[in-house]
């Protein structure tokens, strides 16, 4: 994976904080463009077509993600 793929978020992460919950429940099968990764190796998801929040992201890690396809010209 690297930053400007497209990848589903296939499943929650545990012990997320409770308000995160609610965001990664809204988030599940959804597809999302990589926007980048911090030192740990952690996706950036720009969330904001999903929620309408300018900038809105969430980080999580690659596991929990995975590849669309790109579609052929």
């Amino acid at each position: 994976m690297k930053i400007g793929d497209v990848v589903k978020l296939i499943r929650l992460p545990e012990n997320l904080p409770v308000g995160t919950v609610i965001v990664f429940q809204m988030c599940l099968g959804n597809q999302f463009l990589i926007s980048g990764f911090n030192e740990i190796g952690w996706a950036e998801l720009d969330i904001a077509p999903l929620t309408g929040s300018v900038g809105e992201s969430i980080w999580v890690e690659p596991e929990f993600l995975e590849l669309v396809p790109a579609s052929p010209l």
